[in-house]
């Protein structure tokens, strides 16, 4: 399991994944003794899922953008969207910050690893903060 967080704010272009500076809670780590599942480097946006199993993944975030418009995040894995997890916030006043959120379950076949990320396609450049993901294995 994973709990990564980024509490302070950073900018997200588009196209671009939030960056996960901390990890407050980290288990069956690739980097533990070759043992784990998971391989996260600390700062880095990237979650690679390295075993075969069913992961629930889920995030939340404050976001907002200078302009005016639809801001929204989401789940990709290995570069494209992963259905059903964006989230859309309408920024009606620039600067003004909504919560997102979104949840779902990763399948990783036998001899296969997937990364996922969570990235911004709003087209807009965002202000994100206050991001959290979990990653669990569940099978």
């Amino acid at each position: 399991m994973i709990n990564s967080i980024a509490t302070a704010i950073q900018t997200v272009a588009n196209g671009q994944n939030v960056l996960f500076p901390t990890d407050r809670v980290r288990t069956k780590s690739c980097q533990c003794a070759c043992k784990g599942w998971l391989a996260h480097d600390v700062g880095s946006g990237l979650f690679t899922l390295t075993k075969q199993g069913i992961y629930e993944v889920e995030y939340t975030a404050d976001i907002t953008s200078a302009t005016v418009g639809v801001a929204s995040l989401e789940l990709e894995q290995n570069g494209e969207a992963v259905g059903g997890t964006e989230s859309l916030y309408n920024v009606a006043t620039a600067s003004a910050y909504g919560n997102v959120s979104g949840v779902t379950l990763i399948q990783v076949p036998c001899g296969a690893s997937y990364t996922i990320t969570l990235g911004n396609n709003s087209g807009l450049d965002l202000s994100v903060q206050n991001a959290n993901i979990i990653i669990k294995k569940l099978a």
